[in-house]
């Protein structure tokens, strides 16, 4: 019996794996063979009966040469009805088999080829209309139902991969979003602290017309590049779209532009921030813009978290500018600096203080001017974040 379970499994498997077009064949092969056999054996079948029936009875016969010629019997009336209906079931029979041979091909053929393919697909679509995606349309088939339902599970994969693919632009775009209103907050803090001078002093008589003019103009380049930024960000869908538009610079003009946002920022907070470099080469090619929005976003960190003062140091090696921002908080958490190396770490997510979505700004910006950012502690207190751009 093993052996024939095993023939039956090993036909199943054959048959399961014929494409449609063979599989019918060989059904319809299966069914005509079926009927003539039980064509066959219904005439054989009916001849013996009418033999039966025949041979109660005396037959008149004569012959004529080698042949033997019958003639009819003298039947009674019930056995007439015998043989009539005998007759009719010989002859009508090969066209009931025919019948019964279709509609049997067609429920296993349906069975053993459609049904679970169809119904795995109607599943699937149901699941699809509802937004579900976890159902997975797996038929194992070397059919064409076969394909059609690994094609239907792609276009289920694919969905699940559009999805996550809106679901990280939307995410992305949620950051981009996040870092627009982060780097708005510098420029507009300092034109805030400009434009709360003014109001306080000037007409008091305290501020000279020299001053004045040099606010104005302070604050009239924090608009500039409030209107610079805008224009960068409008069209950007996500960080990778960022890009260094370096450019050989004066490296002095972008120290004084990390002076004037010092200043402005020291007078409205009321920490001193102090800048050193030792930068004796004058010109370099870097992006001024990508820089100082890093060093602003440096800065509002350090301004959250400084007691008393902040120190930035310019420095230049190996083509490389280096830019250290040393507050005197109560530093980095050894969680923070493990977490550094990770994109879009973000204290919304844990406790961290340090590493937010400013950070994360920086470390894209300055891997996209060929460099990156470290973090660290000093032996004095204090978080020192140290960025580089590739300025050769």
């Amino acid at each position: 019996m093993d052996w024939i379970d095993m023939r039956i499994e090993y036909f199943k498997k054959k048959i399961k794996s014929l494409s449609l077009k063979e599989t019918l064949g060989v059904y319809i092969l299966i069914a005509v063979v079926a009927v003539i056999v039980c064509f066959i054996s219904t005439v054989i079948i009916c001849k013996s009966w009418k033999g039966l029936i025949y041979s109660k009875y005396e037959e008149d016969h004569v012959n004529m040469g080698n042949q033997l010629l019958f003639y009819s019997f003298n039947l009674n009336s019930k056995d007439k009805i015998l043989i009539n209906v005998i007759s009719f079931i010989q002859s009508s029979s090969v066209l009931v088999y025919s019948i019964a041979a279709i509609l049997i091909l067609s429920h296993f053929y349906y069975k053993n080829k459609l049904q679970e393919p169809l119904y795995l697909i109607s599943q699937q679509t149901k699941y699809i209309s509802r937004d579900d995606l976890s159902f997975s349309c797996s038929y194992e088939s070397g059919d064409e139902m076969g394909e059609v339902c690994k094609a239907f599970d792609k276009m289920r994969i694919r969905l699940i991969e559009n999805q996550k693919n809106i679901w990280n632009l939307m995410e992305e775009q949620r950051r981009i979003n996040s870092a627009f209103a982060h780097d708005l907050r510098t420029p507009l803090t300092v034109i805030k602290g400009y434009n709360e001078l003014l109001i306080r002093y000037y007409s008091e008589g305290k501020i000279s017309n020299e001053k004045l003019i040099e606010i104005l103009s302070l604050t009239n380049n924090q608009v500039n590049r409030l209107i610079d930024f805008s224009e960068t960000m409008k069209d950007l869908n996500s960080f990778e779209g960022i890009l260094a538009n370096k450019t050989k610079s004066n490296i002095s003009s972008l120290i004084e532009d990390i002076n004037e946002i010092s200043k402005g920022l020291s007078s409205i907070h009321g920490i001193p921030i102090d800048i050193k470099s030792n930068i004796t080469e004058t010109e370099f090619y870097f992006d001024g813009k990508l820089i100082l929005q890093v060093v602003d976003n440096l800065l509002s960190n350090a301004l959250r978290y400084s007691k008393s003062k902040i120190e930035i140091s310019i420095e230049e090696s190996k083509d490389m500018l280096l830019i250290f921002v040393r507050d005197d908080g109560k530093g980095f958490s050894m969680e923070e600096l493990k977490m550094a190396s990770k994109p879009y770490y973000s204290d919304e997510n844990s406790s961290s203080e340090h590493f937010g979505l400013g950070l994360t700004i920086c470390k894209v910006l300055c891997e996209k001017h060929g460099g990156g950012i470290y973090l660290s502690n000093s032996i004095h207190g204090g978080a020192i974040v140290c960025v580089e751009f590739f300025i050769l």
